[in-house]
């Protein structure tokens, strides 16, 4: 993405601009005093409420993210690089599914990613 790293870092660093990088699938969403963000995830026609914790913080390469809300395990992990003027970001999410679902769900998931990262560079080279 043409944005430098530390702009990408300054988006998903903070919670409140982290938001507007969620995909559609993502509603609901509200930002605690403590960074957390509780939202409803919604995909395949059902929806759950979520909690979400940031729990490793390397600034500016690395944020790991964490589902606390005790329903079901998840972690989701930013890696920026950088690459010529601009970055490569990776992300990652990892969902506590049943082998069934998961087959299912993979579709909506890597959409929901890959919606997320176009709205993270649209994020990041606003300003």
């Amino acid at each position: 993405m043409p944005a430098a790293p530390e702009a990408v870092w300054e988006v998903i660093a903070d919670p409140h601009s982290h938001v507007r990088t969620l995909p559609s699938s993502v509603s609901r969403i509200e930002v605690d005093d403590s960074g957390e963000i509780s939202c409803v995830v919604s995909a395949m026609g059902k929806s759950e409420p979520m909690r979400v914790r940031r729990t490793l913080l390397e600034p500016p390469r690395r944020l790991v993210e964490e589902r606390v809300d005790g329903r079901r395990a998840g972690r989701t992990e930013f890696v920026i690089a950088p690459q010529g003027s601009g970055s490569h970001v990776t992300l990652t999410a990892e969902i506590e599914l049943s082998m069934l679902l998961a087959g299912v769900a993979k579709g909506a998931v890597t959409h929901g990613l890959e919606q997320q990262l176009a709205n993270l560079e649209r994020e990041a080279t606003a300003g």
